[in-house]
């Protein structure tokens, strides 16, 4: 826009400059709070899965995820950002200056991809959303209860086709066969290694279908 400003130096004197400016917007801000079934460790805590793996010295810091806001008639992505989760389950997401209402998608490594139930919206306010204390907070309830009212995303999809399934399990006997170890999907729990205790998790989502 154009913007005029007058001011007056010490002896009375106006001067009137012309300024061009442009306002640039702020960032649409999201907080957002998930748990991720196979790291959570109780107490409203997940593990500190990057530092277990060999990929970080925070110990504050469970994983990378996706974040993606989603058009809210036609579904399409729109914006999709990476983002530390945070041990707490807490993440912050700076997304370009929004005005509408879109879907929150969550995904992950080794996680069914998750989003809000109903289109949320965004403005010029930070906006808060907190997939942990109800299933009623995901798309089609899509939550798993990981303790009396603690509420986390369904871990187990190793091979990202939107299903838990003897697919996984291939991927996951493979690499307990390997002695995996490191920066895998396949450790479901989050403890560094593949082994027989990322098992149980994965076989009771498969049972469950």
């Amino acid at each position: 826009g154009i913007y005029t400003h007058t001011s007056t130096n010490t002896v009375g004197c106006d001067s009137v400059s012309t300024l061009f400016l442009t306002i640039n917007a702020c960032n649409s801000i999201l907080n957002l709070k998930a748990y991720l079934q196979g790291y959570y460790t109780g107490a409203n805590t997940m593990a500190s899965v990057l530092m277990n793996q060999g990929e970080s010295f925070n110990s504050a810091i469970c994983d990378t995820i996706v974040v993606t806001l989603y058009d809210e008639i036609t579904f399409a992505p729109l914006y999709s950002i990476p983002s530390i989760l945070h041990t707490d389950g807490t993440t912050t997401c700076n997304f370009p200056a929004l005005s509408g209402n879109f879907y929150i998608g969550l995904s992950h490594r080794n996680t069914i991809n998750t989003w809000s139930a109903l289109p949320v919206t965004f403005g010029a306010l930070p906006v808060n959303y907190n997939f942990t204390t109800s299933p009623a907070m995901a798309y089609g309830a899509n939550l798993v209860e990981v303790e009396i009212g603690v509420w986390a995303l369904y871990s187990g999809d190793i091979s990202q086709d939107e299903n838990i399934d003897l697919s996984d399990f291939s991927i996951l006997e493979i690499d307990i066969n390997n002695f995996g170890s490191g920066y895998l999907p396949s450790d479901i729990n989050g403890d560094g290694n593949v082994d027989l205790g990322d098992v149980p998790i994965l076989e009771s989502n498969i049972n469950a279908f």
